[in-house]
């Protein structure tokens, strides 16, 4: 039987753009031609890789076989193009890099650019996105690595540790609840000054801002998973009024007085508030203290330019 994948690259076309005739266009090859490549590898296979009685073209159960046999080749091409790239000292080649909106807005700006500057060359492929949509794109080979606060499976991933990070309850200034609590509180010049990580201070009993309307982030998002956990640590049901995919928007809406929220330190250290608008009260540490960790594949090629951008990071501020 003669090489069936050497040709696959024709087959993936035929396979994304559903046609024949769209394929060839996009070949620059000739229907007819391309049509007789197809039957040829049909041939040597034994079985049609295409149902050609259906329009748009699809798949056989062989040609699924075929397209998930080729997109595993792909994936090895691409490893050891990046073996090549890191043996040529970074001179070409990509990186995928994904992380959580906050990382993406507030944080790595910085670093990406330091790193575009000492290695032009690299062509950087990014994503910000919720965690499950990272992990799918880390396992489809997209992405290279993700920095992400969620836990992901140590049986498929390798980590590093980049920094930690606690959440804290934010609430509007304006707010009632406040009075009672001025042993707890923090400023926000008090969290950028880091005195949140004072111990003497023992977090703020919840329990005090149960009538209070919340926001927070949807679900599924690391920071409302552990929100979740810290309200049902404290036996309380928050009021909801609010849920968003942001979290710059979600502080936002604390900053104008809507609602009390729980935020990252991180956040508040970047977003360059309202210094007069917003307090701060410490959590209970199970749940408010956290990693952030760059996330990559096992068995897989820890690529130069992984490794580069990696230890570039440092430990993020």
């Amino acid at each position: 039987m003669e090489d069936i994948f050497v040709r696959k690259e024709l087959i993936y076309t035929i396979y994304q753009e559903k046609s024949i005739s769209k394929a060839a266009q996009k070949l620059f090859v000739s229907q007819p031609s391309l049509s007789v490549m197809v039957k040829k590898i049909e041939d040597s296979i034994g079985l049609p890789l295409f149902d050609r009685s259906c329009k748009p073209l699809r798949l056989t159960e062989a040609g699924m076989e075929y397209i998930k046999a080729t997109e595993q080749i792909r994936h090895i091409e691409a490893s050891f193009s990046d073996y090549i790239c890191a043996v040529n000292n970074l001179q070409a080649g990509s990186l995928g890099i994904g992380s959580n909106q906050l990382l993406s807005a507030l944080v790595l700006p910085k670093y990406i650019m330091n790193f575009v500057k000492k290695y032009p060359n690299i062509r950087l492929d990014l994503l910000d996105a919720d965690s499950t949509i990272l992990e799918q794109n880390i396992l489809s080979g997209r992405l290279d690595l993700i920095l992400d606060t969620l836990e992901h499976n140590p049986d498929i991933f390798e980590r590093q540790c980049l920094k930690s990070e606690e959440l804290l309850l934010a609430v509007p200034t304006s707010f009632s609840s406040n009075a009672a609590m001025k042993d707890y509180q923090f400023s926000y010049n008090d969290i950028l000054e880091k005195r949140h990580m004072d111990t003497d201070i023992p977090p703020v009993p919840l329990s005090e801002f149960k009538d209070e309307p919340f926001a927070l982030l949807t679900r599924g998002n690391d920071t409302r998973i552990r929100a979740a956990a810290i309200f049902q640590e404290a036996a309380i049901s928050p009021k909801v009024v609010l849920e968003l995919d942001r979290l710059v928007t979600l502080y936002n809406f604390v900053e104008i007085g809507t609602a009390a929220s729980i935020v990252s330190d991180t956040l508040v250290k970047k977003i360059k508030g309202d210094p007069d608008a917003v307090v701060f009260y410490k959590l209970p540490a199970t749940h408010a203290k956290r990693n952030v960790y760059a996330f990559y594949k096992r068995n897989r090629y820890y690529s130069k330019a992984m490794e580069y951008f990696i230890e570039s990071l440092g430990t993020l501020e």
